[in-house]
């Protein structure tokens, strides 16, 4: 792959069961807009039909009497559209900042959605107030502003009601009408609300909130409130933070989120589980172990209903983990109580990375990736209680794939490997161009540090590889997708554990393989990657060059200045100053002697500009030879979700960075026909 073909890759997200069709999202870079198109598609055997037409169309919801999607034209805040089908959907909302999420009650023909709420006067609502002369904005709470997004406290997110009528002889629903149907604000907490919900019968309306109003000092604590009446009412929860809910019936809830064990802070490792709670009699049991099940921010969905729709006492929920390189769909017993990660029963296999999925029946799709491909849509028999179909005894995990975005050009296989380390067995990979080395070799390190690589395809790895560079990477300690006490392994040492961990990786792969060229490594990272990074060239002189993008770099200024400040670095350094000191890339600076290329963008508030410069200036100052490049207009998800241009740009520099410094002279063979796919 090269940087030019970005508009070449696919993402399939949402997925939905429709009779005999797969409804499924596909986004898509597009580098001539210098923008991302999305729309809903049908899948059905081998034909597709395109359901929407507008620039951006997401999130489809269907149900027997009412369908909805969010959609946005070019450059335009997204609405919520609408109608007896997703083909004959209108839009019903005009919110000045755009709809961010919904939930449809179809019995009741309503729609319950969040959207930003501006203060007068701001964010373009009167012409002539431009973003310079807006009023100055008054500050008390901890937390107030967030990555892509910026300032908070002064457009909070509410949740509003709409009544679904179709459209009659006036305006509403006509292309380019302004007329739209009436929507209630409703009471909402003090804090933003997410994730909007109905209960079955359509009696409770509900989001995720804050606990309690932030009154100046950080706290995690989130919970579910039931809206409608007089006043929100917050359901009475363990002290956790919740990240998603579905109701089971009116009195039962099903959350996917994470228990605060210690205090209100206490986020570090935490394995998100599922839970269920009773609101008649005030009890939440947790469904899956705390030390080994990590359940995954995709909503999970109870199979198991009577005729009436009534949950049977054998129902199963399906839900996503991660695991060690994969995101699996599981079923489990809504019965069942702690159950570890070996007891779960997997729907698919162990190198899946799902994004999404539903179940309808007997039949189960989903989308995500694969080793070999960015975008596929699989489907998966499982039984009428959520169990997996078995033949012969053995558990059908592997699906039938119903649509595979094909990969670019060049594509190679990583090799997994299995590396023995000072805190266990880690997880890696080599990913070699063709042809013959031996290669010069790039350590990637990924973000989080509670985040992992995956088996999935992924760009930035190919872009290397396909450019003459094998690339070295691995989930070392710190990492998510193995065990509370993996992820908590750098709690207090953000550095020591995981730098030896990947230095193992690395040093495994070099030894076992002639093709590598242990005189030619370079080392990258972003985020959390950054950071260890510019730790591992302040302590280790052996690579020739590196790159620290976005990184983690000063642990003091990053309490004042990141969205995440306040809770992310006391909690990884602690407040001991030699132990932060320890921790700071920024106060060991003066040993790198590695030539450094600084990326980072302008408008990151996760990690934001200043640790860049920084370090930037720390690194001029020691003599090394360093550039900074600042990409503008960017957030920290650049490298993920950033402007098309701006993503081939940023390859673009990796690879002049890695030229130079690495040297051009590498054997892959490019220009042979047989790379043409996968191997």
């Amino acid at each position: 792959m090269n940087p030019e073909d970005l508009d070449s890759l696919a993402e399939y997200s949402s997925p939905l069961l429709r009779g005999s069709e797969a409804v499924i999202t596909i986004t898509r870079p597009d580098l001539e807009s210098n923008s991302y198109l999305s729309q809903l598609f049908a899948l059905s055997g081998e034909s597709s039909r395109r359901l929407t037409h507008n620039w951006r169309d997401s999130a489809p919801e269907v149900h027997s009497s009412w369908s909805g999607y969010l959609s946005a034209g070019k450059k335009e805040s997204g609405q919520l559209y609408v109608g007896s089908c997703l083909e004959t959907a209108h839009r019903i909302t005009d919110n000045h900042l755009g709809v961010s999420e919904f939930a449809l009650d179809d019995a009741g023909a309503r729609a319950l959605y969040v959207a930003r709420v501006a203060e007068p006067g701001r964010y373009g609502q009167d012409d002539d107030i431009p973003a310079g002369e807006e009023a100055p904005r008054r500050i008390t709470s901890a937390a107030y502003l967030s990555n892509g997004l910026g300032y908070t406290n002064d457009r909070p997110a509410r949740a509003f009601l709409v009544d679904l009528v179709e459209p009659g002889l006036g305006k509403s629903g006509i292309t380019g009408g302004a007329e739209v149907p009436l929507s209630t604000l409703l009471e909402t907490p003090e804090s933003d609300v997410r994730d909007p919900q109905f209960s079955p019968s359509g009696d409770r309306v509900s989001v995720i909130s804050s606990l309690a109003p932030d009154q100046g000092e950080p706290d995690l604590r989130s919970t579910v409130w039931v809206l409608g009446g007089s006043s929100p009412e917050a359901l009475t929860l363990p002290r956790m933070s919740v990240n998603l809910h579905r109701w089971i019936d009116d009195e039962t809830v099903l959350l996917v989120g994470n228990e605060l064990t210690r205090d209100e802070l206490d986020f570090v490792g935490q394995m998100p589980g599922l839970f269920v709670h009773d609101t008649t009699q005030g009890t939440t049991r947790r469904l899956t172990d705390p030390e080994t099940v990590a359940v995954a921010s995709i909503r999970p969905q109870i199979v198991g209903h009577g005729i009436d729709g009534s949950v049977l006492a054998d129902a199963c929920v399906i839900a996503a983990v991660d695991t060690d390189g994969a995101c699996r769909i599981i079923s489990i017993d809504l019965a069942a109580e702690n159950r570890v990660l070996g007891e779960l029963d997997f729907l698919t296999d162990d190198t899946a990375v799902v994004n999404g999925f539903d179940v309808d029946g007997g039949s189960l799709v989903w989308t995500g990736e694969t080793p070999t491909n960015p975008a596929v849509l699989n489907r998966v028999r499982i039984s009428d209680s959520g169990a997996p179909v078995t033949d012969s005894g053995a558990a059908v995990t592997d699906g039938a794939t119903v649509r595979a975005h094909p990969a670019p050009a060049n594509s190679v296989l990583p090799q997994l490997l299995r590396v023995d380390g000072e805190g266990g067995s880690i997880t890696g990979w080599v990913a070699k161009p063709t042809g013959q080395g031996p290669f010069p070799v790039i350590l990637n390190i990924h973000g989080g540090p509670f985040a992992q690589y995956t088996h999935g395809w992924f760009d930035e790895t190919q872009v290397l590889t396909s450019a003459g560079y094998a690339v070295v990477y691995a989930n070392p300690r710190g990492s998510g997708g193995r065990t509370r006490a993996w992820g908590t392994a750098v709690q207090g040492n953000m550095a020591a554990p995981a730098m030896a961990d990947v230095l193992a990786v690395l040093d495994h792969a070099l030894a076992g393989d002639s093709q590598l060229d242990p005189s030619r490594l370079g080392v990258q990272g972003g985020s959390y990657g950054g950071y260890l990074t510019a730790m591992i060239t302040a302590n280790d002189h052996r690579f020739r060059a590196a790159i620290v993008e976005r990184g983690y770099l000063d642990p003091d200024s990053f309490v004042g200045t990141s969205d995440i400040g306040r809770f992310f670095t006391e909690e990884y350094t602690t407040r001991d100053r030699q132990a932060i000191a320890q921790q700071s890339p920024l106060a060991h600076a003066s040993q790198v002697r590695t030539p450094s290329l600084v990326m980072h963008s302008e408008l990151d508030f996760r990690c934001p500009l200043e640790q860049a410069q920084q370090y930037y200036a720390a690194l001029q100052r020691a003599g090394v030879d360093t550039e900074l490049l600042i990409f503008p207009g960017e957030n920290h998800e650049l490298s993920r979700s950033g402007q098309p241009r701006h993503r081939r740009q940023r390859f673009e520099a990796m690879l002049d960075w890695w030229d130079q410094h690495l040297g051009g002279d590498v054997d892959a063979n490019l220009d042979d026909p047989t790379t043409s796919g996968i191997r």
